[in-house]
């Protein structure tokens, strides 16, 4: 990582394939290196490498990617240059609590807080399946990032269709034409409503804010919400923002009588990810064991 920081933070805008050519460069790769693929034989191993150096420098706030392929060397990075290091790697990202938020979002049990000799040991021993899905996790996470990223900057009305559409893709209401855009001016606090019965005679009614990540949601909002929902005397609701819920808001809910549901930026991008909404399959991976029964 130290070499890919150094070459973006040479360049006023770093390409992507440029970073990888000098990187062949840097460690003088032979042909066979070079040409070395990932197990999937999907992939060159040195475009993976850097491709994961660049994106744990952009998590760690080292860089920026203004575009997609092109990367440019942040104030932070410039610093952690300035200070001569001889290596970046995991232990050093870890003193950005950005990084570690993104590492968090990934890895769930104990070995999260094992240095990072730890885990490469850990790989060392670990079951392939355990290292695969160990990959997937992190994979997901980075995916998930990046779309909750990208929603944060859409037009609020398309945030608000995008929250349409999940909810369409996930079951919701009777058939399509029962997950329903309402927002528009004078909504009264609703975007959307979801009709359970033909009839409609149970409704949940819908908001979704768009909101960049310091933005977070208060109990004040929420109360609003519900006001909306009291005129219409409504007994269910579907809270969603791109941004984050206070304590007060979510002890707000857990006291009324309305069911309301809160849904934040990070579990946003979760559902968006499960439910293949914004995100396009690239590769698929099928993990097979010895069938004993065949040959008992």
């Amino acid at each position: 990582m130290l070499p890919v920081l150094k070459y973006i933070g040479s360049k006023e805008l770093a390409v992507s394939k440029d970073v990888i050519e000098e990187m062949i460069k840097e460690f003088r790769l032979t042909d066979a290196e070079l040409n070395e693929l990932l197990p999937s034989r999907t992939q060159r191993v040195i475009d993976n490498r850097v491709y994961w150096a660049q994106i744990y420098l952009q998590k760690a706030g080292l860089v920026e990617r203004p575009a997609r392929g092109r990367y440019r060397i942040t104030e932070q990075g410039q610093k952690m240059l300035a200070s001569n290091p001889t290596r970046i790697d995991i232990k050093t990202l870890n003193q950005y609590p950005e990084f570690v938020r993104f590492k968090s979002l990934s890895k769930k049990s104990s070995e999260e807080k094992s240095s990072s000799s730890d885990i490469d040991q850990k790989i060392e021993d670990a079951d392939p399946r355990e290292v695969l899905e160990a990959s997937y996790d992190k994979m997901r996470a980075s995916v998930c990032d990046e779309l909750l990223n990208t929603v944060r900057k859409i037009d609020p009305t398309d945030f608000e269709r995008l929250v349409v559409d999940l909810l369409q893709k996930m079951g919701y209401g009777i058939d399509l034409q029962s997950v329903v855009h309402r927002g528009r001016s004078g909504d009264g606090g609703i975007d959307g409503e979801i009709s359970q019965d033909r009839l409609g005679l149970e409704m949940i009614y819908i908001q979704a804010k768009r909101y960049q990540e310091g933005a977070g949601i208060g109990r004040p909002a929420i109360q609003q919400f519900v006001g909306s929902l009291n005129e219409r005397k409504a007994k269910k609701g579907l809270f969603i923002t791109t941004s984050h819920f206070s304590a007060d808001a979510y002890e707000y809910v857990n006291r009324i009588d309305v069911r309301i549901i809160l849904v934040d930026g990070e579990k946003l991008a979760e559902l968006m990810f499960d439910y293949d909404l914004g995100v396009a399959t690239e590769q698929r991976y099928l993990v097979k064991k010895l069938d004993q029964d065949y040959f008992e």
